[in-house]
């Protein structure tokens, strides 16, 4: 009975991260197709989309996808920590040795990844950040859950003392937004018909300017990266994936309270989208900052209520589809990177050159068709292998010639 309900278990991360590797895809197409580097303004004048169509999917997009998903794979980061370490334990390895090399691994190729071929890399940041976990394994629940609260309230509290101590004055925005957009139509030109060590040359610049970025929110995206992986790590040690019918129904009046109060918030957060000003006195300090706390605290919220619903669909109604989307999450980091290769391909001048060319719909559609390909040979290379390419390699250089 109980290999039985670790299959299953297994099954249902797997299916949540098959989820996860659509939601990231269609937020990372945006940056292939130019749109999240561009305002919505520029995106008008610049003729890429039409105000009619391209703002209210903008604003569903920010509401319902962006953020959710990266969090998501963040606690099942921490989650995956805590399953390989109780495995590892029970055939008698060194689980912190072995996942301080794992992570090694990881930070290398996610550098690779983000320096060569794609600046928005998140592996590293999951490498760098999963240092903290054999410290925090040690922890009990409650403890774990103390550490939640104390960070929540340090990310709201460091974005507002940044924005009232250090406030944004006209012209400095303006000519801080200049120097952006200057940087932007370079990599706009480049991406459209620049060679290919042309854009290779740029990564680093993005890569970059993201983390000045993060730092300027108040390191708000690292935050949410490790509040998810020590509620991945807490779920873990109370088993919750083996007693999802035990629990299901907390778990449901859970979604109940917290879906309307993310939702909330993260619809405020995505109404920057249509250039909107809530504050009529200050708007340079107060409306960032609002902007800022309302999805640094909604998209958490609306994580967990994803990962509950997704996780009582996947056993309340399994068929066919729900585990062809579990098999591409068992290739997680092969197909992660693949949607990187393949968007160079479609997006880069050197290849099919589509940015800039495609609306904001269509650039979602051209994310759902590689998602559908990504199933497809997912499902047919565990037909012939148990594990993914990059799996089998990661797992490989972890453990050597031992088995686990």
């Amino acid at each position: 009975m109980l290999k039985t309900n670790s299959i299953h278990r297994v099954a249902t991360i797997d299916f949540i991260r098959g989820i996860a590797l659509l939601g990231i895809l269609l937020v990372n197409v945006q940056t292939y197709s130019l749109f999240a580097l561009l305002r919505p303004e520029q995106v008008y004048k610049l003729g890429l989309d039409q105000p009619a169509t391209y703002a209210p999917t903008q604003f569903f997009v920010h509401l319902l996808v962006k953020g959710q998903f990266y969090t998501i794979y963040s606690f099942l980061f921490g989650l995956g920590f805590y399953l390989m370490s109780e495995k590892n334990k029970l055939v008698g390895l060194d689980s912190n040795r072995f996942f301080k090399r794992r992570l090694w691994i990881l930070l290398a190729l996610g550098l690779l990844h983000a320096f060569v071929f794609w600046f928005g890399d998140v592996l590293h940041k999951y490498a760098l950040l999963g240092f903290t976990l054999p410290y925090f394994s040690k922890k009990s629940v409650a403890v774990l859950g103390k550490w939640v609260i104390g960070l929540v309230v340090l990310g709201v509290v460091i974005q507002i003392v940044q924005a009232l101590a250090f406030p944004s004055t006209p012209s400095a925005q303006a000519a801080s937004q200049q120097q952006f957009d200057a940087v932007v139509m370079r990599v706009v030109t480049t991406w459209q018909q620049g060679a290919f060590w042309e854009v290779m040359s740029l990564q680093s610049l993005g890569l970059v300017m993201l983390h000045v970025m993060a730092f300027k929110h108040g390191l708000a995206s690292y935050l949410h990266y490790e509040v998810m992986f020590l509620l991945g790590l807490m779920a873990g040690k109370l088993q919750l994936f083996n007693r999802l019918a035990e629990v299901k129904n907390q778990f449901l009046r859970i979604a109940f309270w917290l879906f309307p109060m993310g939702l909330m918030l993260k619809a405020v957060a995505s109404l920057s989208v249509f250039d909107i000003h809530l504050s009529s006195s200050n708007p340079l300090t107060f409306d960032p900052l609002l902007f800022s706390l309302s999805d640094f605290l909604g998209t958490p919220l609306l994580t967990v209520v994803y990962l509950i619903e997704l996780s009582l669909l996947f056993n309340r109604y399994p068929s066919r589809i729900t585990h062809w989307i579990a098999n591409s999450g068992r290739l997680g980091l092969t197909n992660y990177l693949m949607q990187t290769l393949l968007c160079m391909g479609l997006f880069y001048g050197y290849g099919l050159g589509l940015s800039g060319r495609l609306t904001l719909l269509e650039s979602l559609g051209v994310a759902g068709s590689i998602y559908v390909c990504q199933v497809g040979y997912s499902n047919l290379w565990l037909m012939y292998y148990r594990i993914g390419p990059l799996e089998w390699l990661w797992r490989k250089l972890t453990y050597g010639k031992k088995r686990v």
